[in-house]
């Protein structure tokens, strides 16, 4: 039989698991239940970690509010209990969102006070080279967009090193295309013709679903337009919204409309830019169609519970 520790384990791993494959408001129903438990157990390591994946899992599907108020209530309580070398978990979040939001300004405040808090404290907590690795590629990733090239550049060999040396894959595509976006825009394109193939493998080979790599994707499509190669990064949008349609991700349907809108609008070509706005257009009173009958879903379930919870002679 399952003791209370494995079976918060349980909750936490199914949750993140599902919050990385895109099945959002699962993955924070198990992590919920996780946190909950952890808080009983008195186990303040893992009540982070879950209270951090809530963060990060509200931050997903753009629930801002309640991404910061996972993010405050962390801080709030590492405070509360003087654990030290843990706040980064929760400021990386904060930056990631800012940088979805494209407010590089901030995301850099954010990114800065995580990697202070790890430098100063990371020994204090159980944490993991990952979270290194992490917030070098907010800051390489920011200072990219503000064209500080040689701070990203920085930031990028860090990140290479921590990966290599931990052997660490799962920011791979992120560290390729960075790279590349970054020798383009220091007049290096042939660094991206001699490496194309295995940019445009690295989008084959990925979960196209996981959101997390829309961004990275978006830089490929940025860094390609930029170099007048429109012929790939529209066969780049066409495989991603390919794989959308066959999972039904309205999301990432909606993600390659947009990617569509921006090449188009580049080449000035007004027929096939008006195709894509009416795209996303469709596709986003889908998705909020499909979101509606979701919450009716919840709302039906949670009345029937109720309704059954409530003694006869009140009904």
């Amino acid at each position: 039989m399952a003791t209370t520790e494995q079976i918060a384990k349980q909750y936490y791993n199914k949750g993140m698991q599902c919050i990385f494959s895109n099945n959002i408001e699962i993955g924070i129903d198990n992590l919920n239940m996780a946190l909950s438990i952890y808080e009983e157990l008195g186990d303040d390591v893992n009540y982070i970690m879950a209270m951090h994946g809530l963060a990060v899992g509200y931050g997903a599907i753009g629930y801002d509010s309640k991404m910061l108020s996972k993010c405050l209530n962390g801080i709030q309580y590492l405070d509360k209990k003087s654990i030290k070398g843990a706040k980064h978990y929760f400021y990386s979040t904060i930056c990631a969102r800012y940088i979805d939001l494209k407010d590089y300004d901030s995301s850099l405040i954010y990114a800065r006070l995580a990697l202070q808090d790890l430098e100063d404290y990371g020994p204090n907590f159980p944490n993991h080279p990952f979270t290194y690795l992490v917030i070098y590629l907010s800051l390489a990733y920011i200072y990219t967009h503000i064209n500080k090239l040689e701070d990203a550049v920085r930031y990028l060999k860090r990140s290479k090193e921590i990966a290599i040396k931990n052997d660490l894959h799962q920011h791979d595509f992120a560290i390729a295309i960075l790279d590349a976006n970054l020798h383009m825009k220091q007049g290096d394109t042939n660094f991206i013709y001699d490496h194309m193939d295995e940019l445009l493998g690295f989008v084959k080979a990925i979960d196209i679903t996981i959101q997390d790599y829309i961004k990275d994707i978006t830089l490929l499509i940025e860094t390609l337009c930029a170099m007048n190669e429109f012929d790939h990064a529209i066969g780049i949008v066409k495989s991603l919204d390919y794989a959308a349609q066959n999972n039904n991700d309205y999301p990432l349907e909606i993600e390659s409309a947009k990617l569509y809108m921006y090449i188009y609008k580049l080449q000035n070509n007004i027929e096939s830019y008006h195709d894509a706005c009416v795209k996303y257009a469709e596709n986003s009173i889908a998705f909020e169609e499909y979101k509606a009958e979701k919450r009716i879903v919840d709302m039906d379930t949670s009345i029937a519970l109720s309704i059954a919870d409530t003694p006869i002679d009140l009904i």
